[in-house]
């Protein structure tokens, strides 16, 4: 199967035309050459011969029709794309684990599995990765052969074009060739981009981007990350860094006087929203020093109307809503999507939120909660079908 096919430009309306069927078929399953030919406006010639490769190279397969044509006579023969044509590997590199999954060309998940990032951290990290890849293939019983490529989000900023990690504080990684190295130990593209960006394309695959091609992520974990898609396409900014909103200034007096990272390279708004930093202020406002609380059990004790709890959350929000009004002021996306570990907190305090930005916002923009499962490992994977330049590019 030739699944590295880039066109020359004397056959480059030939591989448009291949693709423009194949993507056909994978968005309408079960029609009928004829019925293609017709809704692409293509020659049924064109078309039978298209469709005649993509079965030989294994991308479709042909059954026949369980009804008659309306005409009479022989009964067509519908199509269907083969989504187990090929495999995609998505790995999602955090500060704590790094999770893996192999998925089939439709997103299907198929197995996954995780390992401690810190424990493996230093000079075998990249050669670690790409082991525990290499062993996920093997427990599928899965051929490299069949591998269509690995996408990988990184917790930093990222030059998606020479495949270099610009800065991963988290990992302590600065002009890292995480591409290239990756691509040594594996036989198959690697393709890497940032770590929110890579949920943003998980979101838009398989969530909210489904309906929404004007969409932003919002990760609230350690640190506060913007994933932005405009127009069906990752913005990704001059330098790689848009949507480093954990940069964002939300109160001018505040930041004027000198505050606490959270950790190097954390910003404004990480200091105020982050998980750690949400922790920690409440343990400032309950000056009791023998008492320690995770994120998630602040806002579950304000949740039950602990009233420290109460203030230490509606303070972050009240940073939060303020970066979303600067944000949805200059994106003027469909639809906020709220995502990370904090996220699984927020249900209850949405209406605050979404008072906030009435107040001071003309349009109106739907928040939500991200509901997809394994959305960083199904955007790693997509990262593959967006970026790889081959039949199945979307």
């Amino acid at each position: 199967m030739a699944i590295r096919n880039v066109p020359t430009d004397s056959n480059l309306l030939k591989h448009l035309n291949k693709r423009k069927v194949l993507h056909y078929i994978q968005r309408k399953d079960g029609h009928s050459r004829s019925d293609i030919a017709k809704a692409l406006k293509l020659s049924k010639p064109t078309v039978s011969n298209i469709v005649d490769e993509l079965l030989e190279e294994g991308w479709i397969r042909e059954k026949e029709s369980e009804r008659a044509s309306s005409a009479g006579g022989r009964k067509p023969f519908q199509i269907f794309f083969n989504e187990n044509a090929a495999y995609i590997v998505g790995i999602d590199i955090g500060g704590t684990l790094v999770e893996m999954a192999i998925m089939n060309l439709a997103g299907k998940i198929i197995s996954k599995t995780a390992f401690s990032t810190q424990k493996h951290v230093g000079t075998n990290f990249i050669q670690s990765i790409a082991d525990y890849v290499n062993t996920l293939i093997e427990q599928e019983g899965l051929e490299s052969s069949m591998l269509f490529g690995v996408g990988v989000g990184v917790p930093g900023i990222t030059d998606v074009d020479s495949g270099i990690v610009i800065d991963a504080p988290s990992l302590s990684w600065k002009n890292i060739p995480l591409q290239s190295q990756l691509e040594s130990h594996l036989s198959c593209p690697v393709y890497i981009d940032n770590d929110v960006n890579v949920a943003a394309l998980g979101e838009y695959w398989k969530g909210a981007g489904k309906k929404n091609n004007n969409m932003i992520m919002i990760t609230l974990g350690t640190g506060i990350g913007c994933g932005i898609i405009i127009n069906g396409q990752l913005y990704r900014g001059a330098s790689y860094a848009a949507g480093e909103i954990g940069y964002m200034v939300t109160d001018k007096d505040a930041a004027d006087k000198k505050y606490e990272q959270t950790f190097r390279g954390y910003g404004f708004l990480d200091s105020h929203v982050g998980g750690p930093s949400i922790a920690k202020r409440m343990l400032q406002h309950s000056q009791k020093s023998e008492e320690k609380w995770t994120a998630k059990e602040v806002f579950q004790m304000a949740i039950d109307g602990d009233q420290l709890a109460l203030k230490t959350v509606n303070d972050s929000l009240s940073h939060l809503s303020f970066a979303l009004i600067n944000v949805i002021s200059i994106i003027n996306p469909e639809k906020v999507v709220l995502g990370g570990g904090i996220s699984k907190s927020m249900n209850h305090f949405l209406p605050y939120l979404t008072s906030n930005l009435e107040k001071h916002l003309p349009v109106q923009t739907d928040i939500t909660i991200t509901t997809v499962e394994d959305v960083s490992l199904l955007g790693a994977g997509y990262l593959i079908l967006k970026e790889h330049e081959s039949i199945l590019k979307v």
